[in-house]
Parts: C-alpha cells; sequence; structure tokens
C-alpha cells in the first residue's frame, strides 16, 4: 500500500483523530469522501479504543460467518457477504483478542452517503449500531478496483476513485435496503478472488496447493492454470508476496523481533525468511527495519 501525508489527513475526515501508528497494522485506501480500511497484520489501534466515534457511515465487511466480530443474526446466502452498518458518532469498541480477524472496513462521507441514500428514501439513514445486511460478491471487484486506483495513480486518478466510490455506495445502500440486484461476476475469476483472501487471512499456515484447490472445488492442475491466468503468478509465489508484504508492515512497525516476524508470517525458519526477504527486495530484513527506525 503507497500512502502519503494527504491520504492520513483524508482517513482522519472519515475516521476521526487517528495517528500513523494507529494505522500500522491497516491497508488504506482513501479518495476525498470514501475510504478503504483492512487490518493486515493485527488490530487497528483506534478501533480498539472504548467507545470511539467516527464522522463518517461505515460497513464492516466480513470473508465469513466464522470471520466476525459480532454475533451473526441474518442467514448469510450463498454468494454474499456479511455487512454490519454503523452510523457517524455512534460509539463503539472492537474488542482486541489473541487473534484478530481481517475484514474491509468500508467508510464514506455523511455528505456522500445521504446525498445518494435520498434517492431511495426521503427519510434519512437510521442510526445504525452495528446493524447487518448482505452485499452480493461481486462488491469485491469494486472495492479491489478502488484499491488498484489508488495504488496505480495514473492521471485522471480522482476522478476513477470518485466514480467507482459512487458504485460501491449505492451497492451498499441496495444491500442495506434489501434490493435485490442479480450478481454479475465471472465464476471462476471471483473462485480465485475468494482463495487470494484466504490467503491475505490465514498466510501463517502451512499451505499447499491442494489445500487451496479443495478450496474452489477444483482439481490442482486446473486450479493452477486458473490462478495463475487472473494474477500472473503460480499460487506459491502469490503466497511468499503476501507473506513479505505482511513482513514488511511488521517491520516497519518495530514491534517485533525478525524471528518473531518470520514465524508468524509462515516462514520454516528464520534462513529462509531473510533469503525470500532478500531475493525479492533486495535488501535484508534487519536493513529494511533499521531503515524505518532511524
Amino acid at each position: 500500500m503507497c500512502a502519503n501525508n494527504k491520504d492520513i489527513l483524508k482517513a482522519r475526515a472519515l475516521v476521526g483523530p487517528i495517528t500513523e501508528d494507529d494505522l500500522r497494522y491497516v491497508d488504506y485506501y482513501v479518495s476525498d469522501n470514501f475510504g478503504i480500511f483492512i487490518p493486515s497484520v493485527g488490530f487497528c489501534q483506534y478501533a480498539t479504543q472504548p467507545r470511539h466515534t467516527h464522522p463518517a457511515y461505515s460497513f464492516i465487511l466480513f470473508f465469513s460467518g466464522e470471520q466476525n466480530i459480532v454475533p451473526v443474526e441474518i442467514e448469510i446466502k450463498p454468494e454474499h457477504y456479511l455487512v454490519s452498518a454503523m452510523a457517524p458518532e455512534v460509539p463503539h469498541e472492537e474488542e482486541q483478542t489473541d487473534t484478530f480477524t481481517r475484514y474491509i472496513a468500508v467508510m464514506i462521507s455523511r455528505e456522500l452517503y445521504e446525498t445518494q441514500y435520498a434517492a431511495y428514501d426521503r427519510n434519512p439513514p437510521g442510526q445504525y449500531l452495528w446493524d447487518q445486511f448482505l452485499v452480493p460478491h461481486d462488491i469485491m471487484l469494486m472495492l479491489k478496483k478502488f484499491m488498484a486506483e489508488f495504488e496505480n495513480r495514473l492521471p485522471g486518478n480522482e476522478q476513477a476513485l470518485e466514480a467507482l466510490a459512487l458504485i460501491i455506495t449505492h451497492q451498499i445502500i441496495r444491500g442495506l435496503l434489501k434490493i435485490d440486484v442479480s450478481p454479475d461476476f465471472v465464476p471462476e475469476r471471483f473462485e480465485i478472488g475468494r482463495v487470494t483472501d484466504y490467503l491475505h487471512q490465514n498466510y501463517g499456515e502451512k499451505l499447499s496447493v491442494g489445500r487451496l484447490a479443495k478450496t474452489v472445488n477444483m482439481s490442482e492442475s486446473h486450479f493452477i492454470r486458473t490462478f495463475k491466468k487472473e494474477t500472473g503468478m503460480a499460487p506459491m509465489e502469490y503466497l511468499i508476496r503476501v507473506r513479505l508484504d505482511k513482513a514488511k508492515k511488521l517491520l516497519r512497525a518495530g514491534a517485533m523481533s525478525i524471528t518473531e516476524i518470520s514465524l508468524l508470517c509462515g516462514f520454516n525458519s528464520i534462513s529462509h525468511f531473510s533469503s525470500s526477504f532478500t531475493k525479492h527486495e533486495g535488501i535484508a530484513p534487519s536493513e529494511y527495519q533499521s531503515s524505518y527506525s532511524e
């Protein structure tokens, strides 16, 4: 994730008085009125503060019924994600446990959300407090497009982010109001998306191609071909990249030793971690960590 000082200011306008330290374990992607926040290797420190609030509407998308921070109160249909809604300035907190749950927090400014909501209902939105609803899986395609657009920062970037934010906002409103929308996605692309989400959640575990193929009911050979077609990488190559990206975030945070980070990120030994890191990043983990502690 590539962020700068302007980005942290945009994040504060949506989340509240956060610091860069609060977000040290969080990947975030923001525009002027919309943001995506993903706990990557640990809790968002602001989210665990008692009775904190946000100036924006927040919608927490969970990857499964088991991976959530609130009790599931509705039936989760096939091809749908569970989402919990929180209105602006409503006090709440996330309990900090031994293991964190990876989710996607979508933050939408009050102005953007209420303006678009008015197209559906003359009454103002409710005072949501973990209100639960479903959205079709194809919302993930738009979320990933927003993240990619933020990362690439191409000409026309701001206009593209604004357009994507508008589409996602309407997908969320339609889900909340239970407006039925037929899913529109390429099945195999979505299945590979499920696998990459699984890798981001379980990167520290011992994983194999066979185990990953079983999660989407594919043969190993078909899975490898499809995965490479959609991502440009072999499954294990992609997993190494995920592990190294998580390790880089932990190294920058400076709260753990290199040995602890290597084990947490799924490497068999510190020597395996060091050689992989140096091969891909061109610098040793210790040098990388030192460059952020100076």
